[in-house]
This record gives structure tokens, sequence and C-alpha cells, in this order.
């Protein structure tokens, strides 16, 4: 089980709506429970397991970054938008990004990974995700905390 550091003041649901308004998004509400009370691993780190691999957790982005995340994604290719649209949320030490992912037309995403080398292009295979560059890590955000574990096997 992984211990998370209490935010010292909340986060305002006001700075969640700021942020939606202007990405074009609706955070899912157990994201916006959890992040507005807690901030990040006690240790510094944590694991989930991916298709049987642990993969690494680092953070969270605070939620300006995630507006800067979501330009730097889709800068010189907002075509993609179209079809659906990628939000990151975390990353891990290598600074690989955990996000929302919001296909066209449904307000409920799925949480993914993918490598930070991989472009727009290579993430999407026409206008779905390409599973052999993006990982589906879990349906919901409370399925991605609930599984993420401190590791002790080194």
């Amino acid at each position: 089980m992984v211990e998370w550091i209490k935010r010292d003041e909340e986060i305002a649901l006001e700075d969640f709506a700021q942020v939606e308004a202007k990405i074009g998004i609706r955070f899912p509400q157990d994201y916006k429970n959890w992040f507005k009370r807690y901030s990040r691993p006690k240790s510094g780190h944590a694991h989930i397991l991916i298709n049987d691999e642990p993969y690494h957790f680092d953070d969270f982005f605070d939620l300006e970054e995630i507006v800067d995340e979501v330009e730097e994604l889709y800068v010189g290719e907002e075509e993609y938008k179209e079809w659906g649209l990628i939000v990151p949320f975390g990353f891990d030490s290598a600074l690989e990004r955990y996000c929302f992912y919001y296909s066209q037309g449904n307000e409920n995403p799925i949480i993914i990974w993918f490598s930070s080398d991989d472009t727009l292009s290579e993430i999407f295979d026409g206008k779905e995700l390409n599973l052999d560059r993006v990982k589906i890590v879990r349906t919901t955000f409370t399925d991605f905390i609930n599984d993420l574990y401190t590791r002790t096997d080194y």
C-alpha cells in the first residue's frame, strides 16, 4: 500500500474548473476528490502492474502543468484532438506520462501510459490508439490509485 502526502490546503474545485475550461474536458470526479487532498507518494515513488510488468510512478502534475502538458503534446498536431484527447496527469522517473484518454465523444476517460519519445502519429493508429505503443493502465482513477504499490523486491 502506498502512503500519500496530504496537502496542507485542499485544492479548490474552482481551480479544477479553470483547468477543465482551458483544455475542454471534465476531470473524473474520483480524480478531483482524491487529488484535491493528496499530492505524491511519501516514499517518492510507487509502482503499478501493467500487463504483469511493474511500471514506475513518481508524481502528479500540478493543475497548471497539465494545461502546459496538453499544449506541448498537441503543438503542431491539433488535428489529433478530433480522435480523442490525451491529458497527462502524472509521470515516472523517466518523465513518461500517465494520462487520461478521452476517446471521441466519451466523457469518461481511461488511463493510458506511453513513451515520451512517441509522437501522436505513433500513439494513434488511424482514429484509434495504437496498442503496440500505448499501454492501457486502468479504466478508472480509483483503480489506478488502489493498484499502486510500494515495491520491496529490489
